[in-house]
């Protein structure tokens, strides 16, 4: 039986950039359908095939809506969000993840990488060959007590601001601690794009539990 092609939107008010990644997209990934280009955040949600099985969205568009927004009501509705950016910071990676994106993804990488994390995010059906390779899983990263703490607050779904009133310390140094636990599954070569990429990992390395 052939597998059912996964829906596929794209949101950026550079239209000439999304037409030529959705011409790209079609050309070159069977397994997804793209049924929706949009200049506009209204556009898409207004489009009759609201909400795709994911949407790759630009972080920053012109729109009354903030990104924070704009993903929780993709995701309320049932999609999946990988947001593209020009800023590849690892401040605006936080920030995107922390506004519950699934994927960040520099718009600096290739079109491979756009897909990756799409499939990624929709349950790994087919990663491309631009997937850093995995490395044995069995040597747990090594975090410090602060660090695991803020994980565990993390995964319960609190924010950095509200991680930071529990703790009494200032946002910033939350801020930091995900940042240098991101960095440190990163070096080691376990992929934590996305959130749910970070708390998988943190539980396999035990972690979370109590």
């Amino acid at each position: 039986m052939t597998a059912r092609r996964r829906t596929i939107a794209l949101l950026d008010d550079h239209v000439l950039v999304i037409d030529g990644l959705a011409q790209w997209i079609e050309m070159n990934a069977p397994d997804f359908e793209v049924v929706a280009v949009s200049g506009s955040w209204e556009g898409l949600v207004a489009h009759a095939t609201f909400p795709p099985d994911v949407v790759l969205m630009a972080r920053t568009i012109e729109s009354p809506s903030s990104l924070a927004e704009r993903i929780r009501i993709c995701t309320d509705a049932g999609a999946r969000v990988v947001v593209m950016s020009t800023e590849a910071g690892p401040d605006a990676e936080t920030n995107t993840l922390e506004a519950g994106a699934d994927a960040f993804v520099p718009k600096s990488r290739p079109a491979e990488a756009v897909l990756d994390a799409a499939r990624r995010v929709l349950g790994g059906a087919e990663a491309s060959k631009t997937r850093p390779p995995q490395v044995d899983q069995s040597t747990p990263a090594t975090l410090d007590e602060w660090q695991r703490r803020v994980l565990k607050l993390y995964a319960t779904g609190q924010s950095t601001v509200d991680i930071a009133l529990i703790e009494g310390v200032r946002f910033e140094r939350v801020r930091g601690a995900l940042k240098q636990i991101r960095a440190i599954y990163a070096s080691s070569g376990r992929t934590v794009a996305t959130r749910d990429d970070l708390l998988r990992r943190a539980a396999e390395d035990g972690y979370l539990s109590d």
